[in-house]
C-alpha cells in the first residue's frame, strides 16, 4: 500500500487483499502510475488508486517486468481501498 501526505490531506490506499507473485518491478510501477496521475492533473486518491492497482498488476503478471492488464483494470475499478486520514503535512 501507500500513504500521501500532502497540504492538502492524507490518503491511504491498499489493494482489497495481499497479492502473490514476482514482486520485481512493482515499486517502479507505483512510480509510474503516481507520476502519471501527476501529469494528468489527478487528485491524490485517484493517484494512489492508480499507484496501487498498477503496483499489485505487476506482482501478479507472471514475467518480471510486465503486468497483467486484467487485473489493473480490475483493481483500477474497484479493488483500491483508498482512506483519508485526519490530519495534514
Amino acid at each position: 500500500g501507500l500513504l500521501a501526505v500532502t497540504p492538502e490531506g492524507r490518503w491511504r490506499a491498499a489493494p482489497p487483499a495481499h497479492v502473490h507473485g514476482n514482486p520485481t518491478g512493482a515499486g517502479d510501477s507505483a512510480v509510474a502510475g503516481l507520476l502519471s496521475g501527476l501529469v494528468e492533473h489527478l487528485p491524490w486518491p485517484d493517484r494512489l488508486t492508480r499507484a496501487v492497482a498498477l503496483s499489485a498488476a505487476t506482482v501478479l503478471a507472471p514475467v518480471a517486468g510486465e503486468f497483467d492488464r486484467a487485473a489493473y483494470e480490475e483493481l483500477l475499478g474497484r479493488g483500491v481501498a483508498v482512506t483519508a486520514e485526519a490530519g495534514a503535512a
